[in-house]
């Protein structure tokens, strides 16, 4: 047993709960089998019954155990000399929360960390998902159309009937933009609120009430009426749960940046070269810096993506910043420290919060007018 075979555990487990919601969304009367999240299973009770001699019976009882647990308490009882030979906590898997949360009974539904642990570790999970589908639909538009569908994707989590239908006529003559924006929503089916922290749905579970991120069950302050979604008498529609994790939420941060260059009146654009990069910016001396904002809440898992996709994508460009939400290192004070270790062939980029960008670029704004 090694790191490596923690790893493959890890992975199976999570497209195993993942597999297990789409067998129960595909026939709620029969129980969700997976032979994935039993292979990995049993490879992580293999490695645990190795350090630690733990045993633990079914899946019933794994489930109730582990996977609504963060990562790091499955470890808890494991011999510390072993976690430190496997240096476990560097590995992209042990820092990540729960992979899902009990719904009733023995249901369990996936949550953010499961989808966003995958999609750092193997891209093929992506194959088929709602946010593959919408990028494979965007990816083939013109600039213009690109840029309005997603920046209304991103300001709009919920609309309406009407907003829908004002939506698809602006875009009559571009189907296959219209085809696109349709595609992103879904119709809502049951009361719920509207998330405080997102603007998204937060709908009753077994513990509570869940949104697309943990995080915001976390900071969501007590939910009131006003939040309350009653679609019992008007029609109202989401974006699926997948493209508000991957389109709608990053998509914030990039709104905000340009907003912040727009106040200062530094040119910016979004997503220019369909989409490279998030943002560019061009100051007034003719320096360009590209951006690209990431809404990991693990630094690890966001290193790992990195790496994965071989660095910030090359360009003529004088800084490159990978930009996190500030608020994302507030209990992880090196969380940028952490992530620029996948940087150390790219000594123009590197990653940063939001605060220190803004920081970045009026330093920069105020050399610019000095000269």
């Amino acid at each position: 047993m090694d790191a490596a075979f923690l790893r493959k555990a890890f992975v199976l487990i999570a497209k195993g709960v993942i597999e297990k919601e789409q067998l129960l969304q595909s026939d709620s009367t029969r129980y969700p089998y997976s032979k994935t999240f039993q292979h990995g299973m049993n490879m992580f009770l293999a490695a645990s019954y190795q350090a630690c001699n733990a045993q633990y019976s079914d899946e019933s009882h794994f489930l109730a155990q582990f996977i609504t647990k963060p990562i790091a308490d499955w470890f808890s009882g494991w011999d510390q000399d072993v976690i430190e030979k496997l240096n476990l906590t560097e590995e992209p898997f042990y820092g990540y929360g729960a992979f899902a949360y009990q719904r009733n009974g023995n249901v369990y539904t996936p949550g953010s960390e499961c989808y966003e642990f995958l999609e750092t570790q193997d891209s093929d999970i992506m194959e088929g998902t709602d946010e593959r589908v919408l990028y494979e639909k965007m990816i083939v538009l013109n600039q213009e159309a690109y840029c309005k569908v997603r920046r209304f994707i991103i300001e709009h989590p919920i609309i309406s009937f009407e907003d829908r239908r004002k939506m698809s006529l602006e875009l009559s003559d571009n189907p296959a933009a219209k085809d696109a924006f349709r595609f992103a929503y879904e119709e809502i089916k049951e009361d719920c609120y509207r998330c405080p922290y997102c603007g998204w749905t937060m709908t009753k579970g077994k513990y509570g009430y869940n949104c697309h991120s943990s995080h915001c069950t976390d900071t969501t302050p007590i939910l009131t009426d006003e939040m309350r979604l009653n679609v019992s008498d008007r029609v109202l529609y989401r974006l699926k749960k997948g493209i508000m994790r991957y389109f709608s939420a990053p998509g914030k941060l990039e709104l905000e940046i340009v907003s912040f260059c727009e106040k200062k009146k530094i040119q910016c654009v979004l997503w220019p070269q369909m989409d490279k990069y998030d943002v560019e910016i061009r100051f007034p001396n003719g320096e360009i810096w590209e951006i690209d904002a990431k809404a990991y809440h693990n630094p690890i898992a966001l290193r790992t993506k990195i790496q994965n996709d071989n660095g910030f994508p090359e360009g003529e460009y004088t800084r490159g910043y990978f930009v996190v939400p500030s608020e994302y290192t507030s209990n992880q004070k090196n969380y940028t420290a952490i992530v620029d270790r996948a940087l150390t062939n790219q000594k123009n980029v590197k990653c940063v919060t939001l605060k220190t960008l803004k920081t970045e670029i009026t330093r920069k704004e105020r050399s610019c007018l000095e000269k």
